[in-house]
């Protein structure tokens, strides 16, 4: 029994005071990436399909991050970091020779 997509979902739960986060995802691309890190916890089925599973894992593992802006250099700090560049290339390049 196929989930329509816009009916797919993953929620992350979590308590203050506990150890561990509980994932459950009934969408068949967060199963996928989940499963190839994570064993998992429990599976929901209809008709004998797998339609949703929960994972439990390690809070720690969970990271809230910033949106970086993008990074505009100088002129001469785009010359300076091809120079590095190129050091390391020529380096490399006579290590492996």
């Amino acid at each position: 029994m196929n989930i329509p997509t816009n009916e797919q979902e993953t929620v992350v739960q979590y308590d203050r005071n506990g150890e561990t986060m509980t994932i459950y995802t009934s969408d068949s691309t967060q199963m996928t990436r989940l499963d190839k890190i994570y064993s998992r916890h429990k599976e929901h089925r209809q008709a004998g399909e797998v339609v949703a599973v929960e994972y439990v894992v390690s809070k720690r593992l969970l990271t809230y991050r910033a949106k970086r802006g993008k990074c505009v250099l100088s002129d001469e700090q785009k010359a300076a970091a091809r120079a590095r560049l190129n050091a390391m290339r020529e380096k490399r390049l006579q290590a492996n020779a």
